[in-house]
Order: structure tokens, then sequence, then C-alpha cells
């Protein structure tokens, strides 16, 4: 009996942690995306002259 509630706490461990990791990588997602979306901006704009 001890193992299944062994086994359940594993889980129950192993499922926030993906849910953890899953958060991050949403956030490093979205972020990815404003710095690509920022990238073309720059690559837009005219390039200034420097003297």
């Amino acid at each position: 009996m001890n193992d299944i509630l062994d086994k359940d706490k594993l889980i129950a461990s192993l499922q926030n942690q993906v849910r953890g990791l899953s958060s991050k990588c949403s956030a490093l997602e979205q972020e990815n995306a404003l710095l690509n979306n920022e990238l073309e901006h720059l690559k837009k704009q005219p390039k200034k002259k420097v003297n």
C-alpha cells in the first residue's frame, strides 16, 4: 500500500514539474516571438550613417 502512495506522490511531483516547464516554455516562446518581431522591425529601418 505504501508503494502506491509513493508512486502517487511521484506522479503528482512529475506532473507539477511538467506544468512548470510547460509554463516556462510558453514564456520563452512568447519572448522569442517578441524578439523576432523586434528584429524584423529593426531590419526595415533605414541604416544610420556613422561619422
